[in-house]
């Protein structure tokens, strides 16, 4: 795992990008949604020990997998994954009863809904690696795949052999009503590392 090539406090620094970038991916959540979303933000410990993808998923042949390449000065992949029972629960909290009643309403919006939620927390997490690291990013749009686990773990290696690193963590969001916990993938090029090394200096300076 790249990061660490990090010291303590440059992870640290890392760590609370990506948590502020959540942060504000619950907040545009919360309004796509029409309820309070909130980000329950992980420990360092969580996020630096936490192990691969949930292997309770390796029976899956339904597993949403959404990416979104990150363009610009810097070389990435964030991914997104949710297995068929958390995505519909996904769903039936962000669509109203009368497109959940609908089958045809339904085969229309259910893919929508998984590329916006994709986007929204894609796009803050790249926009604030943006703004704090100074670098002209931006994300692509996303695209959705329905994989079982090897064909998953398959896109995800052919993806790090462009010499991109990973890191793999569960991220969660909660409201009064409901909540979903998908796996974040984040794969990111040696460059991320020196511009968070080069933000750390800065920080102290």
């Amino acid at each position: 795992m790249s990061i660490s090539k990090l010291n303590t406090q440059e992870k640290g620094v890392a760590i609370n990008i990506i948590s502020q970038g959540l942060i504000k991916a619950a907040e545009s959540l919360s309004f796509f949604m029409n309820e309070k979303i909130t980000f329950k933000e992980f420990s360092e410990d969580e996020f630096l020990n936490s192990p691969p993808i949930d292997l309770g998923k390796k029976d899956e042949n339904n597993i949403h997998f959404l990416t979104t390449r990150v363009i610009g000065d810097l070389k990435g992949v964030c991914c997104l994954i949710f297995s068929e029972d958390e995505a519909d629960s996904l769903r039936s909290a962000a669509l109203p009863a009368e497109i959940l009643e609908s089958p045809e309403m339904m085969s229309e919006m259910s893919d929508g809904i998984m590329l916006e939620v994709d986007n929204i927390i894609s796009a803050s997490v790249i926009t604030e690696f943006s703004n704090l690291l100074k670098v002209k990013i931006h994300g692509s749009i996303p695209d959705l795949k329905k994989v079982n686990f090897e064909e998953m773990e398959s896109i995800i290696a052919d993806e790090m052999s462009n010499k991109l690193f990973r890191i793999s963590f569960k991220i969660s969001f909660e409201s009064s009503n409901s909540g979903f916990n998908p796996e974040f993938i984040w794969l990111f090029d040696n460059a991320f590392i020196e511009c968070i090394k080069e933000f750390t200096v800065s920080k102290e300076a």
